[in-house]
């Protein structure tokens, strides 16, 4: 689900769009409802899955990749896959 209308890139919050994107389309199919365009960090992935399945990055990843090399990229991707997690434990 497109989290916003507008041009991509990195947010200081998650549109309030993303969420009620993601909840209508998971009313409406069984298939795997993940969330792009504004989601910036591992708070934001947690708050797009509290509703959807996952989330899809871009601008935050190539921006660490390109300010601060790969093993930053590496670092950011776990604190984000950390984030998640522990929404999927308190959702259980």
């Amino acid at each position: 689900a497109v989290g916003l209308l507008g041009v991509t890139g990195e947010r200081t919050e998650l549109a309030t769009t993303a969420v009620a994107m993601a909840t209508r389309l998971k009313k409406i199919t069984d298939m795997p409802v993940l969330v792009g365009v504004g989601v910036s960090n591992a708070e934001q992935a947690k708050m797009a899955c509290t509703v959807a399945d996952g989330v899809i990055q871009g601008a935050s990843v190539v921006r660490r990749l390109l300010e601060e090399g790969a093993d930053s990229v590496a670092q950011y991707v776990a604190e984000v896959r950390t984030a998640i997690d522990s929404h999927l434990v308190t959702k259980r």
